[in-house]
């Protein structure tokens, strides 16, 4: 068990180091169920029952997100990109960089729209991209979902996927998933 703990203790820091932020899980099941889980948790944090996306968001993350939210008696509003101001009645703005028409998106004045109403700032990430792009955490999001398939897992009959999911430490107590930390003893 050790060995697997080390694995999943080195795959929480190379996360970390890719998006810049505080903490990781040990992985979700995929990059759209990762997202979905990040809604949920935004709605906790906040106690809000509605999540906003927005429309340039891959529609198969956004059928996920749908589904999850639903189950959960929550709402799910898709906006258009700069087409309003955020309520502070919602929980998070969800935006994917870059976004599914490969476009790169103005990050850091969503992230300012979503915190000046005071709501949570949810980006899903490619984490390929980390490798030219700023990191997650230069444009203020507080929670980083993506796919990470590409990282280096086999393609085996469209699978199998495997979802990042990082946060701010503040968040922790509320972040699905197992994680993995190191710790000092007396000597």
């Amino acid at each position: 068990s050790q060995g697997t703990l080390q694995a999943i203790y080195e795959y929480q820091s190379l996360v970390c180091q890719l998006t810049g932020m505080e903490v990781s899980n040990a992985g979700m099941y995929d990059g759209s169920t990762a997202a979905a889980e990040a809604a949920i948790m935004a709605c906790i944090i906040k106690r809000k029952d509605r999540v906003v996306i927005l429309n340039t968001v891959n529609p198969g993350y956004r059928e996920v997100i749908d589904t999850y939210v639903r189950g959960r008696n929550l709402s799910l509003k898709t906006i258009e990109s700069n087409s309003e101001n955020l309520s502070s009645d919602c929980a998070c703005l969800i935006v994917q960089q870059p976004n599914f028409f490969g476009h790169l998106e103005k990050m850091a004045a969503y992230a300012r729209q979503a915190h000046d109403a005071g709501v949570l700032f949810i980006t899903i990430i490619d984490p390929i991209s980390l490798g030219m792009f700023k990191p997650p955490v230069e444009y203020e999001a507080d929670i980083v979902v993506g796919e990470g398939q590409a990282m280096g897992n086999a393609i085996s009959l469209g699978g199998p996927g495997l979802g990042i999911f990082a946060c701010r430490k503040e968040y922790i107590r509320q972040m699905p998933g197992r994680i993995v930390g190191r710790t000092l003893d007396v000597d």
